[in-house]
């Protein structure tokens, strides 16, 4: 069996019409599809050097975003954390971290890499990945890695999930619609 790959971004939601939630998305793809799956996203980049942000793209290309990952041989899992007591983003991303390896593990995941935020804030991501072995809670060889958000296109997917999730959990369920059957929410208080 080949294992899959998982790519993870995060993203606060709107903090205030959806305040104290954060999602973590993971775009799950085959081996085989990566390299199609790079070049379709990577051709949506307008200018060479940067990254495919959600955030910064208007209503009509954000559209076109979610349609093209649509049609990609991509799979999504979301873990959404929104609790009325506002944690700390670093506590917030643990607990989803904490949610999200174990449903990668039992999918078939045997890579998962995270945008890089720095040394400090990887070594935490491994940190939680130890924890949870040592619980016991994975026994898997899954491992991660961490790379920089403008040399790797399929972060951009796992970005854009996010984004349509934050445009869904603030009454704009468009873009979501669009990708709805590819996308697996999980909702962790």
């Amino acid at each position: 069996m080949t294992a899959f790959t998982a790519w993870l971004d995060e993203s606060g939601s709107n903090q205030v019409a959806d305040p104290g939630t954060y999602i973590l998305s993971a775009a799950i793809c085959e081996p085989h599809h990566v390299s199609a799956t790079r070049e379709a996203i990577g051709e949506l980049l307008l200018s060479k050097g940067g990254k495919l942000h959600w955030r910064d793209e208007g209503r009509r290309r954000q559209e076109l975003i979610a349609r093209t990952i649509a049609s990609l041989r991509v799979e999504h899992l979301v873990v959404v954390r929104s609790n009325a007591t506002i944690a700390r983003p670093e506590r917030q991303r643990r607990l989803c971290v904490e949610r999200m390896i174990p449903e990668l593990v039992a999918m078939g995941v045997g890579a998962a890499v995270f945008e890089s935020r720095g040394l400090k804030d990887d070594r935490r991501d491994r940190r939680t990945l130890d924890h949870l072995r040592q619980k016991r809670i994975i026994a898997s060889s899954l491992r991660i890695d961490h790379v920089g958000g403008r040399t790797e296109p399929m972060l951009w997917i796992a970005d854009a999930c996010c984004g349509a999730i934050t445009q869904l959990r603030c009454g704009d369920g468009y873009h979501h619609s669009l990708i709805e059957s590819k996308v697996t929410i999980i909702n962790i208080t």
